[in-house]
C-alpha cells in the first residue's frame, strides 16, 4: 500500500466566497425545492444568520480563520436540522437566527477562547508584520464590516422647541 499524500493546503476564501458558501449551505439544507422563498428570505438570512456571528467576533476584537468559522457555522446548522423540530417553524430566517444566537450564548466563551488562541494570534501577527509568504485578507472581519454597513441607521429624532412663553418664569 502506498502512503497517502498529505492534502494540499486549502485555498483561503474571500469574504464573498465565504458568504456565498454559507448561503448555498442554507439553501441546500433548508430551502430544497423552495427557490422563491429563498430569494425572498436571502437578505434577512444574510443579516441575521451569516453576518451576525462575524459581528459578534468583531465586537470582541477577535477573528477566526475562514475554515474554522465555516465549520462552526455548518456544525450549528446541522445540529439544528438534526435535532430541531423544523415542522413547527413559522419564519425560517428568524428561527435560524435564534439557533445561531443561542449557540453563541451557550458556547461563546469557547469560541472566544478558540479565536484568541496562540495559533490564531500568531497567524494574525505574521500577517500584520508582513512576514507571511502571501498576505491573506481576513474574510470574517470583512463580513463584520458588511454587517455594520447593512444595519439601518437610526435617524436623529426631531426635538421640539418650547415656546418662549412656556419658558418664562412666572412670579405671580
Amino acid at each position: 500500500m502506498r502512503p497517502k499524500r498529505p492534502l494540499p493546503p486549502r485555498k483561503q476564501l474571500t469574504s464573498q466566497a465565504l458568504r456565498d458558501e454559507m448561503l448555498d449551505f442554507i439553501r441546500r439544507k433548508f430551502y430544497e425545492g423552495h427557490a422563491v422563498e429563498f430569494r425572498k428570505d436571502q437578505r434577512r438570512l444574510l443579516a441575521w444568520v451569516i453576518l451576525w456571528p462575524a459581528q459578534w467576533l468583531a465586537d470582541r476584537g477577535v477573528t477566526l480563520p475562514d475554515d474554522q468559522f465555516l465549520k462552526i457555522f455548518n456544525d450549528v446548522l446541522m445540529d439544528a436540522l438534526r435535532l430541531g423540530n423544523t415542522g413547527n417553524i413559522r419564519y425560517l430566517p428568524a428561527w435560524l437566527a435564534k439557533v445561531i444566537q443561542s449557540h453563541f450564548a451557550v458556547h461563546g466563551d469557547e469560541i472566544y477562547e478558540q479565536a484568541k488562541s496562540i495559533r490564531t494570534l500568531a497567524d494574525s501577527a505574521l500577517l500584520v508584520a508582513g512576514k507571511a509568504a502571501v498576505a491573506r485578507p481576513d474574510p470574517v472581519r470583512e463580513l463584520a464590516v458588511a454587517a455594520r454597513l447593512i444595519k439601518p441607521v437610526k435617524r436623529a429624532s426631531k426635538t421640539t422647541v418650547k415656546s418662549a412663553v412656556n419658558m418664562e418664569l412666572k412670579l405671580s
